[in-house]
């Protein structure tokens, strides 16, 4: 299984909150827990929960999580389970040219 790292990212313009390693927003199973998509702790822990879940072997993925989440999410799609349900419902439909 790949894990999606900081380094890997698409975007680089995250905030880095720390939490505490218990906080449901970088931990347990995606629920209610309402999301930042700018916060990059929120992003890597949603992205490699749903790689987990999906069972994707690709970090090409990952990054199209990633954009999705940046490019195409609803804004009233805003918790970790809204945003795992919405990508999975669109995620055959949704396509990014490969950029250089």
């Amino acid at each position: 299984m790949i894990q999606l790292t900081k380094q890997n990212l698409y975007y680089s313009d995250y905030s880095w909150t720390e939490y505490f390693p218990n906080s449901p927003k970088v931990s347990g199973k995606l629920d209610a827990t309402r999301f930042d998509k700018y916060e990059g702790n929120e992003i890597l822990y949603l992205i490699n929960k749903i790689i987990e879940l999906w069972d994707f072997q690709k970090i090409e993925s990952a990054i199209k999580i990633e954009r999705i989440i940046r490019e195409k999410l609803p804004n009233k799609i805003n918790t970790q389970e809204e945003i795992a349900t919405w990508i999975q419902l669109n995620w055959k439909t949704i396509e990014f040219k490969i950029t250089a």
